[in-house]
């Protein structure tokens, strides 16, 4: 397929793009050699590539507009103010995509097995870039760099019992992502360092607490910053930082902040059964995740940096913060009030997660008994 897309919402020199794909699919079960055999039922091998264009602003975000004042008469005529900074350079955000899969059936279907294994790499990523509020503007939009998500996919089905009176069948789904900024134009880096400048400057407040989002080439869209933690020192009750030189320092900075935690899970999904007994059945579906990282901004509040001249506090301020010399504790010493504690991997921690999503029990009449009324299916849940 081949395709020439076209937007007003770009800049003006930006509107038109191309874009195609190509796929290719064998069914190798349709072959007579595999007609022969009883154990596949269906197996199948596809492959495809293509390039596909994204608008994921808000209109007129390419586009400097004004506002007209015509409650006032100027020598000259109307005035008019600057109501929103446009990028005209605006460009599509164009993702190149390799897709390979398969498909499994064994005993005619009743287990079916689907993967497929992608690499999508993005260019042109279109983000919001803060700006200085001197210019009237809190940010703007730009193609701000480059990034490749690469994963595999699976899902299986198996009815493993269909009868006249029976079903039961169950599934599961799988799916893993892996996230790499590959490049980041000159505004994200200078984003980045406005971050590192944040906290330096907003050492004494409790805004520096906060995981801001940065951007650096070779980490991930869902990376989470700060400075990697060795935990309390036992002797004095402050925090020991490992530098990105390797030395040791009681210091936080900016400069020195690395990856500590990603949340994207290593993975992901769901999986459930369905039971049916003759006009009864019964469906339940469970939602996972496993591998991803979580900063635990309630310990930092609420324990670490709580008042304790002022308000009710959690009773780990008071059996898990450092007292006295010679203390193992996991949280800094408790007179230490004089600042909030900044990003730290001493608070990130797996995020793991195992729900019941939905869970239906079910009733169908009986056919016979419907077809009286000409009623087609009538269910109860």
């Amino acid at each position: 397929s081949f395709r020439f897309d076209g937007s007003s919402d770009f800049g003006k020199d930006k509107k038109f793009a191309p874009f195609w794909s190509a796929g290719l699919g064998i069914n190798i079960h349709n072959y007579e050699f595999m007609k022969q055999q009883g154990v596949l039922s269906t197996l199948k091998l596809r492959a495809s590539y293509g390039a596909t264009g994204k608008v994921n602003f808000p209109p007129y975000v390419a586009k400097t507009t004004y506002k007209v004042l015509t409650e006032e008469w100027y020598r000259t005529g109307f005035g008019a103010l600057l109501k929103a900074l446009g990028n005209p350079a605006l460009s599509w955000e164009k993702t190149k995509t390799f897709d390979a899969g398969f498909q499994l059936g064994f005993m005619h279907d009743r287990l079916f097995i689907t993967g497929s294994w992608y690499h999508k790499k993005t260019t042109g990523l279109i983000t919001t870039v803060a700006i200085p509020t001197s210019s009237g503007f809190n940010d703007y939009y730009d193609n701000m760099g480059n990034v490749l998500n690469k994963g595999i996919e699976l899902d299986v089905k198996y009815e493993i019992v269909r009868c006249q009176d029976w079903n039961f069948s169950v599934y599961g789904n799988m799916s893993h992502n892996k996230n790499e900024i590959l490049a980041i134009s000159e505004a994200l880096k200078r984003y980045n360092d406005r971050v590192n400048q944040y906290y330096q400057r907003n050492s004494n407040l409790k805004s520096s607490s906060e995981i801001l989002t940065k951007y650096e080439e070779g980490g991930s869209n869902t990376a989470k910053y700060g400075m990697k933690s060795l935990g309390i020192d036992p002797a004095n009750g402050k925090e020991m930082f490992l530098k990105k030189d390797g030395t040791i320092t009681y210091t936080w900075s900016g400069d020195e902040m690395v990856i500590i935690g990603d949340t994207e899970p290593d993975a992901q999904g769901s999986f459930g059964f369905n039971v049916r007994y003759k006009n009864l059945s019964l469906f339940a579906s469970f939602m996972y995740k496993f591998g991803g990282d979580a900063y635990n901004s309630t310990l930092v509040t609420k324990v670490e940096n709580a008042k304790i001249y002022e308000e009710n506090v959690d009773k780990r301020v008071l059996k898990q913060r450092w007292q006295k010399p010679g203390d193992n504790a996991k949280y800094k010493d408790i007179r230490n009030q004089d600042g909030y504690t900044k990003p730290t991997s001493r608070f990130m921690q797996k995020d793991n997660e195992l729900s019941l999503n939905s869970i239906t029990l079910g009733y169908d009449l009986d056919s016979k008994f419907l077809r009286k009324y000409k009623f087609g299916l009538v269910r109860f849940e």
